[in-house]
């Protein structure tokens, strides 16, 4: 058996056992089934970004309309953004820890002009080590962490999409998500919001009353 046959043969394995176990792999994509087509819209139609993510809601069964296309769903690709903040330094002052930043700007809207998620902003970030006497190294290397924080970037976005999608089919209704819904608890799976219980209020201790300690009579005080 050749070393491909036999690599084959234990990813297929793994993949048995794995659903054995019960585990399934991440579903498809949750779109709004009134959504219809979506079209793309990015101030740089040809950046990586919004190729990619254009591929990535193809793939998710999404259909995608054409650049033209009127009263369609839009998603909005207002902006990018990157940044590259030194944090550390060595002994002779030189920049050699740095975070790179990403940042991206979207938002989805149903045919009718109304918001499925509203305006926001998705940043990540990701440390990496520059040695000042290995540029081309380093080069390398953020070239990489930006291509793993592009596709990071885009499952993101589906993320937050898939999100509101299942708690707006929930909800039976559909309501734009708040901008923070993923922070405060939306993950990829659906919507899981955390609820606080109502808080009774303590209950009152009985009063004990405390008898009143009859005070002794005054000495008599003798005659002169």
């Amino acid at each position: 058996m050749t070393r491909q046959a036999l690599t084959a043969t234990l990813a297929m394995l793994l993949l048995l056992g794995l659903a054995a176990c019960g585990f399934h792999l991440r579903d498809a994509l949750l779109l709004p089934p009134d959504l219809g087509p979506i079209r793309l819209v990015a101030r740089n139609p040809d950046s990586a970004l919004a190729l990619a993510l254009g591929q990535a809601l193809e793939r998710a069964g999404a259909t995608m309309a054409a650049d033209d296309a009127t009263d369609v769903a839009t998603l909005n690709l207002v902006g990018e953004r990157w940044g590259n903040t030194p944090i550390s330094v060595d002994q002779f002052g030189r920049a050699q820890e740095f975070t790179l930043r990403y940042a991206a700007i979207f938002s989805l809207r149903r045919a009718d002009g109304s918001d499925l998620v509203p305006q926001q902003a998705i940043e990540l970030s990701r440390d990496y080590i520059s040695v000042p006497t290995r540029s081309e190294g380093t080069d390398d290397e953020r070239e990489i962490l930006s291509r793993e924080m592009r596709r990071d970037m885009v499952a993101s976005i589906l993320r937050r999409i898939d999100a509101v999608s299942r708690m707006s089919q929930a909800q039976g209704v559909g309501p734009a998500a708040p901008a923070g819904a993923e922070a405060a608890g939306l993950d990829s799976a659906g919507s899981e919001s955390a609820t606080t219980a109502p808080v009774e209020p303590p209950a009152t201790a009985p009063t004990v009353e405390t008898p009143a300690t009859a005070e002794p009579e005054p000495a008599p005080v003798p005659a002169p």
